[in-house]
């Protein structure tokens, strides 16, 4: 399994409107730039995380996105969620009536091969959803000086 790259690029929009003071948006070009990163290809993240609450759009001239809840509040899973989509990460393809034969595969029942990738999709899930944003951003500003960034937010609502 591989994450998209629209998951790291979710994590640190999220990061760093997670700086804006409160009340005030920033443009999706802005977060794209600073980036570095496609801009049409963020604007279809950040629809992503609107749609998903992680996000308020407020539209109009002075518009742009800012968080919909704090960070305690989102996790590692709801971004997975909002960029990789709701579906099962492992949709079984009942290969093992295959893999066994026409005789064997009619007594198919259990798929050691699926049972397996269902703890391993367990896992995951619980491992991703035991990790909130504001333990990353806790972390961040613990080993990082971010009067940069705190500067460039600034110019950027």
């Amino acid at each position: 399994m591989k994450l998209s790259s629209g998951w790291e690029q979710s994590v640190y929009v999220l990061l760093t409107l997670s700086r804006l003071p409160e009340n005030k948006t920033m443009i999706s070009i802005a977060l794209s730039e600073r980036l570095e990163v496609s801009h049409s290809y963020l604007k279809k993240i950040i629809k992503s995380l609107v749609n998903e609450g992680l996000l308020r759009s407020v539209p109009g001239k002075y518009g742009g996105f800012s968080l919909a809840k704090p960070l305690d509040a989102i996790t590692f899973y709801d971004v997975f969620v909002a960029v990789e989509g709701r579906g099962r990460i492992f949709a079984s393809q009942q290969l093992l009536r295959k893999f066994l034969g026409k005789k064997e595969g009619e007594k198919a029942q259990k798929c050691a091969v699926t049972d397996s990738l269902d703890v391993i999709e367990s896992t995951l899930i619980s491992t991703l959803s035991a990790i909130p944003l504001s333990k990353v951003a806790n972390e961040t500003e613990q080993t990082y000086n971010l009067e940069e960034l705190d500067e460039w937010v600034k110019k950027n609502v």
